[in-house]
């Protein structure tokens, strides 16, 4: 099991001690061989007793980790501290070869205690010399647990101790003078070695009593999500799943669904934690991600936008727990009160978490054509109801305190809304004139980084389509008319609202919003901490046959009214962001959906997804991805393996696309052999894979950049442990890489120039895993295989890799006229494997020929040879046939530049 968790805060620590920041740091548990066993039943290699003050106890027995033994460490007497101390005097431990503390916690039967950590080399007159000082509990996700066993695993040399050196001695001390604490348990301590390069999987921490920072009143049956984003530093998710109703004062009862607190690392190393808002108002305990719509039908026979974390959840699900993936799922009947009668509309809701990015994915379906009356359980028809959605809805403390004013607030329907004063108040002044393309709501809190920690704070949401595809923002021109205010500026428009008793003042008027946020907090000159955020849409978005998705430029011009339909069934995804407000996280997630658009994903093995489910929980009718290969549902790109491989191209028109998740549908492989650009990639550090057996599929985000027209990607399952790739570099170099074996001492490489001949050409035998083949003939093709040697012993035969050393003119064949050099280059590489696999030479149809004419059209019938006598050889040399893409019909089939491609990516 791993660990890995991160919150912060900040306070004087008391008789001396330093300054402290809270966090915790992920790590993989290091060889045994190299740690040093401080307790296990009793002290060792040298450690020693210097608790102080009572309260510790080195021989307890019950309860015990493993053995028979623990320690037992309870509250001195007030109002002294007392600590519990290991020290081993005259004999340091340097962090260069033990940084790791491991051990496990048990909170007894209460749980939350608070404690403080010390890190100390020698004595002076004063005592102990303090080297490294922090409060200890954010290293424990969920905090310290009563009635269990918990793993912690903290790195001295990572923020907030981070210390690089030698401590001969280390305290954990009770927090508070005045306060009695419940006795806590230890167990099983030891110093382990630093782990391997790398990035940890994700963890769920599943039922656990959370957030640990609350007091446990308000604490909830939660899972904690952790995971390394795109700078490999942790992020931490708390969502709970709590049916329990939890009273609080001036809120109500409200249940668990929603995402209670979010921890993540910030600039200067420090960790905020964006927990729950406890200032009085609607559903501020509650979190943020639950259900809340509004209705315009009239006659309501309730509240027409009740909040939905007044009311428990339907299930909850686990649906995806990969090794850098998960998805987590809640349904629910959430209550309708208009027109006339009360019904339930469901609604399902999943949270996507990848490691190397940023932002989790919140994705919502609504089965409107399953909307029932209360009362009978009788089906809503069409245009029952008239309602919008404001979910994801919810408020936490996004600057890691809550009482810090809002700064500013910013927005995209059509165009960019963006308020260009601090604090944002109803006299703010705003701009509202940049076209805009994708739907996105932020607010923000400026200024840098003090030493409090409460600035430079943004929370937002960004939709996975553009505003084309999905509409967004806005409810009615007839209502709530957001569009006046389009292409204009506070400048120019200085009174946008004159509504009710306050107007008229600057700011649109509060129900006019696109995405609602704080505005019902505000007031002209009065700004607010209320860190409320929401999506929006217009209202008939639920429940009509077609709506006016008010959201067309000029509004003066009908014919471009968009009237899409809101029923049977209403899905959208985003991505929760929350980040350092200089940043600009939430620009740089649009930017990234307006990078997706103009990109072109091709496959020469394996297939493109085209289309797929509208959203989450839906088995209707699939909808067209756009563009082709993008599943919007959880902001991935999509293929289909073919016989556990694929071999795809992502072109970028324009822009950077950072980190792409990738899900490969038909996969059925162990774990994958990844290459890009031809380059071997390393797992979790170039890329981050997860199986999902159940759906058949391999989800891999991908830890580069991409951009241009040529970003190949080949994914093959080693069936031997090895996966070696072999890279035609030049017409006479081939490059061999392969997953290195433990322990081995060198490797053994093999060359066959001819398959009733086999392996009799040894490469090399180097001691690492690569070596480049220099020796390779011209437009020859080639069979690698590879073998480890250890102690003497050699391994199984690696898999069989082909390499063929022609050199194709012009590598991205996209947007290249076809040339006669490129048939010419093919039946080139395509003899050569025949001729490998002692087939003989080919004779092709036509001589394709250069300039000066007579030319040769290149034929339907060209293209079928070379996939014809490829496939003869590559079924004998052990390698996949057949799946091309298109069935070529003379007098019918365009030939494509995919076609010349698959031909190529076979040959290699």
């Amino acid at each position: 099991m791993k660990i890995e968790c991160s919150p912060l805060t900040a306070r004087a620590v008391s008789a001396g001690r330093r300054l402290a920041l809270m966090c915790a740091i992920a790590l993989t548990a290091a060889a045994a061989q190299a740690q040093i066993t401080m307790y296990t039943d009793a002290l060792q290699n040298g450690w020693q007793d210097y608790s102080y003050n009572g309260g510790s106890d080195f021989l307890n027995t019950n309860p015990v980790h493993s053995g028979t033994k623990s320690i037992a460490f309870a509250a001195a007497t007030i109002p002294a501290f007392n600590g519990l101390s290991f020290a081993r005097p005259a004999q340091p431990v340097s962090t260069n070869t033990n940084p790791l503390l491991h051990f496990w916690i048990h909170g007894g039967t209460v749980g939350g205690q608070l404690l403080f950590i010390d890190l100390a080399l020698g004595e002076d007159v004063n005592g102990e010399i303090v080297v490294a000082s922090a409060q200890f509990n954010p290293y424990v996700p969920g905090g310290i647990q009563a009635n269990q066993w918990v793993e912690v695993t903290v790195d001295v040399r990572q923020p907030p101790l981070s210390y690089n050196g030698s401590f001969d001695r280390i305290d954990f001390q009770s927090a508070s003078p005045d306060a009695v604490q419940p006795t806590l348990y230890m167990d099983d301590m030891s110093l382990e070695p630093p782990v391997a390069a790398g990035v940890s999987p994700i963890v769920i921490q599943q039922d656990m009593q959370a957030p640990a920072l609350l007091p446990v009143s308000e604490q909830m049956l939660s899972d904690v999500i952790t995971w390394y984003d795109g700078s490999a530093q942790p992020r931490t998710a708390t969502v709970a799943h709590d049916n329990t109703p939890h009273f609080y004062g001036g809120t109500g009862t409200i249940f668990g669904h929603a995402l209670r607190e979010f921890q993540y690392r910030l600039g200067d190393g420090s960790t905020r934690v964006a927990s729950v808002t406890t200032y009085a108002g609607n559903g501020s305990h509650g979190g943020f991600g639950y259900v809340v719509n509004h209705s315009n039908a009239g006659a309501c026979v309730g509240d027409d936008s009740p909040l939905g974390d007044f009311f428990p959840y339907g299930t909850f699900t686990r649906v995806f727990s990969g090794r850098h993936h998960a998805i987590i799922r809640f349904t629910q009947n959430y209550p309708r009160n208009c027109p006339n009668f009360a019904r339930t509309i469901p609604v399902t809701i999943e949270w996507m978490f990848s490691t190397g990015r940023d932002n989790p994915v919140f994705a919502i379906t609504y089965d409107v054509d399953l909307v029932k009356r209360t009362s009978n359980n009788e089906i809503a028809p069409a245009d029952t109801l008239f309602d919008d959605t404001r979910a994801p809805y919810g408020e936490l403390n996004i600057d890691g305190d809550g009482f810090t004013d809002i700064d500013g607030v910013a927005w995209g329907d059509r165009f960019k809304f963006t308020s260009t004063t601090a604090p944002v108040t109803l006299s703010s002044e705003w701009t509202y004139n940049v076209a805009n393309t994708v739907p996105y709501v932020k607010e923000w809190i400026a200024g840098p980084l003090t030493v409090d920690h409460k600035k430079n704070a943004t929370m937002g949401l960004v939709q996975t389509q553009t505003m084309a595809q999905q509409d967004a923002g806005a409810r009615n021109r007839y209502y709530h008319n957001i569009t006046s205010n389009w292409n204009m500026t506070s400048a120019i428009h200085p009174n946008a609202c004159n509504y009710g008793d306050v107007g008229p003042y600057k700011m649109p008027c509060q129900n006019e919003w696109a995405y609602q946020a704080n505005a019902d907090n505000l007031a002209v000159g009065v700004s607010s901490n209320n860190a409320r955020l929401t999506w929006g849409t217009a209202y008939g978005f639920l429940g009509q046959t077609n709506y006016d998705a008010d959201d067309e430029y000029p509004i003066t011009n009908p014919g471009l009214s968009s009237y899409p339909p809101g029923y049977p069934k209403k899905s959208y995804s985003l991505f929760v962001i929350l980040g350092e407000h200089t940043s600009s996280p939430v620009e740089a997630q649009v930017t990234q959906i307006e990078t997706i658009q103009t990109l072109t994903l091709t496959a020469s093995m394996g297939s493109v997804v085209t289309s797929g489910p509208a959203g989450v929980a839906r088995s209707d009718a699939p909808v067209a991805y756009q563009p082709a290969g993008y599943n919007h549902v959880y902001g991935a790109l999509a293929f289909n393996a073919m016989g556990n491989e694929l071999a795809a191209n992502i072109a970028v028109g324009a822009g950077t696309l950072k980190k792409p998740l990738i899900i490969i549908g038909n996969y059925t492989g162990a774990e994958p052999v990844v290459k890009l650009g031809g380059a071997l990639l390393v797992a979790d550090a170039d890329y981050f894979a997860s199986l999902r057996p159940a759906a058949n599929e391999l989800w891999i985000t991908l830890n580069r950049d991409l951009t241009g027209n040529t970003n190949q990607l080949l994914i093959n399952p080693p069936s031997d442990g090895f996966g070696l790739v072999a890279t035609v570099v030049t017409a006479n170099r081939v490059d061999l890489a392969w997953m290195p074996v433990p322990n081995a001492d060198s490797y053994i490489v093999e060359r066959a120039s001819s398959l009733a001949a086999g392996f009799v050409t040894q490469v090399g035998a180097p001691a690492g895993s690569s070596i480049s083949d220099t020796t390779a003939a011209a437009n020859t093709a080639y069979l690698y295989r590879v073998r480890a040697v250890t102690g003497g012993i050699e391994s199984a035969n690696s898999n069989s890799a082909l390499a063929t050393t022609v050199i194709f003119t012009d590598p991205n064949l996209a947007a290249v006229p076809v040339k006669a050099v490129h048939m010419t280059e093919l039946r080139t590489a395509v003899n050569a494997v025949h001729l490998l696999a002692d087939l003989g030479a080919v004779s092709f149809t036509d001589s394709i020929t250069m300039p000066p004419p007579p030319y040769v059209n290149i034929r339907a019938l060209h293209m079928t040879q070379l996939r014809t006598k490829l496939d003869e050889a590559l079924g004998p040399l052990g390698f996949a046939t057949g799946g091309y893409t298109d069935a070529i019909v003379a007098g019918t089939t365009t030939i494509r530049a995919i076609h010349f491609q698959e031909i190529r990516d076979r040959v290699n």
